[in-house]
């Protein structure tokens, strides 16, 4: 799977700015082939009123890292948008940084998303 030329991740965190990732702070760390990885580092405007973070935020970085992974492997001169989005919550974190990783499937255009939550000291 090639990567576009360019699309590396400082040209993918300028497609932020001014843009919803931007706002919220997700971070482009790594864009590779059939790869890229992201973060979002936790603030107290991700969080619910109830003291969790938000499952809107959450939700934001896996669509970005899945939307910019395709973006950066797809043919010049087209396009794509979400059709589907699934998540399932089986924890929360209320500080650091929450990373995911969005790699390519089978099916063309495809991305999972895994999110790695590392224990807080």
């Amino acid at each position: 799977m090639d990567l576009r030329p360019g699309y590396d991740a400082a040209f993918m965190n300028s497609l932020g700015e001014g843009h919803l990732p931007g706002y919220l702070g997700v971070l482009i760390t790594d864009v590779r082939p059939g790869v890229l990885l992201a973060e979002l580092p936790l603030r107290e405007h991700l969080f619910a009123p109830n003291g969790y973070l938000h499952a809107g935020s959450v939700v934001t970085l896996a669509d970005t890292a899945a939307g910019y992974a395709c973006l950066a492997h797809l043919p010049e001169g087209t396009s794509f948008t979400t059709l589907e989005l699934k998540a399932n919550f089986m924890r929360t974190l209320r500080e650091g940084v929450l990373r995911c990783e969005a790699r390519a499937g089978q099916v063309y255009g495809f991305f999972g998303i895994d999110f790695v939550v590392e224990p807080l000291e």
